[in-house]
């Protein structure tokens, strides 16, 4: 049994988290997907005041590095709207640079080779 959700406001009991958004995105980038970049701060906290005004409690935002998650604004962005965020981690496929498939892990790691 989980004790704890990790928010990026601090942990929470679970059966705080309410009406819960399992998965979405407040931020991203791709160069695989021109043109459908999510990266307006004000659009992300429309989002979240939109969602809290029909109900929603809680977003898990599944950004992960190397797509412009922009972890440092989620936090101010939960508290203006009251919408618990949690931030979701991970790393990302990529093949834009080698024809190895191969994944990236934050800013400056190594690459780690993905199975193919």
């Amino acid at each position: 049994m989980v004790s704890a959700v990790r928010t990026v406001l601090g942990d929470l009991p679970p059966e705080r988290l309410g009406v819960c958004d399992a998965h979405d995105h407040l931020f991203f980038g791709s160069p695989r997907l021109p043109g459908q970049e999510l990266n307006s701060r004000s659009a992300a906290g429309a989002e979240l005041a939109a969602f809290r005004a029909q109900g929603g409690d809680a977003v898990v935002q599944w950004t992960p590095y190397g797509l412009g998650r922009r972890a440092a604004d989620l936090p101010p962005l939960s508290r203006e709207a009251g919408v618990q965020v949690v931030a979701a981690t991970g790393c990302t496929r990529t093949s834009t640079t080698t024809s190895r498939r191969s994944t990236v892990c934050g800013t400056g790691s190594p690459r780690c080779s993905w199975p193919n």
